[in-house]
């Protein structure tokens, strides 16, 4: 049995996000017999996690060296390193740590049946391969940093794109087209690696598109390359919050928080952000609160800095339906209407709330409308703030290829990630799904609470800085 020495405690700061994620007692160690081995210990722990026949939750986790004058490194692990080192309670199942082949960081979860809170402890591996010496030296004197996001698996299988009522055609739903281009029935979206002709023939898909700008070009093909949410994938549970967000902005450089910080207007405090400067800091009020008044720019930075990717609005559908057969008007949660959801927008606080007596602890399939739970128990997807999403209705969304942050942002918080969609410089690939409150309960027959196959703005990639504009990251795992 190999013995690890303890060579310093560089950070035991517990950190909460979403639904009461905690990374605590983060410690890096370092270990000169038998062999030099350099790693971190963690413990994560999240609130209502669940295992079951038909998906899991989980947690994404991983690391930062901060420096004292600004910036970080991000530590990559070493693939199939991690291992349990204890976990809250005997009746728990054990966990998993499973590790990319990228090293950017690693997807925690029960691997057994399970509902409740849970507690693991892992010691996980660097990969000081890529780490030079120097460097290695100096994560014996600085600060390491864990960051955790609650992730929910979108296993794979088949999906039906469109909604059986053709009303969804004006506002751009997907079909399967006749000779004519018309309507010809929903379409089926059975193969990840297989290109998706776009066209008004027999058996293709297509949509209607009275604003090009808004529902799309109308052309195609969608690629091979482009994640269609066949193969399975991970969506964050929640949309961003301000709590990570600011984790994000006090690891940056202060060129880089200065650019991404998203509170410099009138409304911002009006519309429920709660991120301020205190002392050298920034912090939220409501780390839980929803991410309100940022770009697409900013959101593309954060995910290049967790070393996730945006996800696409054909993920987007299978998220929300699942491999269920589709039914008119169909919402995120899979009935038509939201007369029976209890989890909605508090107008003073403008957070998405449960009425006293109910928590997520007691969703379930039955009563999955109440709370505003997708198939696969995703939340808000509709109701809450419209979902950017990449697009297939212009060119540049179309050439997207899933490609994964690696946890670096530029000196000026700038996402270097080729592939990506940028915002204010080209304003293409990217529109919006779902619906999002603008402090009205309804505003519109379709938004907030937008049908699954509604696509009115779902290649629009304008829109500045809003309460209403949210966003949720994905990660595959190879």
């Amino acid at each position: 049995m190999r013995t690890l020495s303890l060579l310093t405690l560089l950070f035991a700061l517990s950190s909460a996000y979403s639904n009461g994620i905690k990374l605590t007692q983060v410690e890096y160690i370092q270990s000169d017999k038998p062999q030099f081995i350099r790693g971190i210990n963690v413990t994560v722990s999240w609130k209502n996690s669940w295992n079951n026949d038909r998906n899991h939750d989980a947690a994404w986790v991983f690391f930062k060296a901060l420096n004292n004058s600004g910036g970080y490194r991000h530590l990559y692990l070493k693939p199939n390193s991690a291992r349990l080192s204890w976990k809250a309670s005997p009746e728990m199942p054990d966990a998993v740590a499973k590790i990319p082949t990228d090293g950017a960081g690693m997807m925690v979860y029960p691997i057994d049946k399970y509902r409740g809170d849970v507690m693991f402890s892992f010691f996980v591996q660097l990969d000081t391969a890529r780490l030079n010496e120097r460097y290695i030296n100096y994560l014996n004197t600085t600060t390491i940093e864990g960051y955790g996001i609650e992730m929910v698996y979108i296993p794979g299988g088949d999906f039906t794109l469109g909604d059986p009522d053709t009303t969804a055609l004006d506002y751009g739903a997907f079909y399967k087209s006749d000779d004519a281009g018309k309507f010809n029935g929903l379409y089926t979206v059975n193969k990840e690696d297989r290109e998706i002709k776009v066209s008004p023939k027999r058996g293709v898909l297509f949509y209607r598109a009275s604003e090009p700008e808004y529902q799309g070009d109308q052309k195609g093909p969608i690629p091979a390359a482009f994640p269609k949410g066949v193969d399975p994938f991970y969506l964050m549970k929640y949309e961003v919050n301000q709590g990570v967000y600011v984790a994000f902005l006090n690891s940056t450089t202060s060129q880089a928080a200065s650019v991404r910080y998203t509170g410099g207007t009138p409304k911002y405090k009006k519309s429920g952000g709660t991120i301020r400067m205190e002392e050298d800091y920034f912090v939220a009020d409501l780390p839980e609160q929803r991410m309100v008044f940022w770009h697409w720019d900013d959101m593309m930075a954060f995910t290049d800095w967790a070393a996730l990717r945006p996800y696409t609005e054909l993920e987007y559908t299978k998220a929300c339906r699942g491999p269920v057969k589709p039914v008119a008007h169909e919402m995120p949660w899979n009935t038509a209407g939201d007369r029976k959801m209890i989890r909605r927008i508090n107008s003073k606080t403008h957070q998405m709330e449960l009425p006293g007596g109910f928590d997520e602890g007691q969703l379930n399939n039955e009563i999955r409308e109440l709370f505003g739970a997708s198939y696969y128990w995703v939340m808000d997807l509709a109701g809450s703030m419209w979902e950017k999403v990449i697009t297939v209705g212009d060119s540049v969304g179309r050439e997207f290829e899933g490609q994964h942050g690696d946890g670096r942002v530029d000196y000026y918080g700038m996402a270097n990630v080729k592939g990506w969609p940028s915002g204010y410089g080209e304003s293409y690939g990217y529109g919006y799904r779902g619906g999002g409150y603008y402090a009205k309960a309804h505003i519109s027959e379709f938004n907030p609470y937008s049908p699954i196959a509604y696509r009115l703005y779902g290649a629009w990639s304008g829109g500045p800085r809003n309460a209403a504009y949210g966003y949720r990251a994905a990660r595959t795992m190879d």
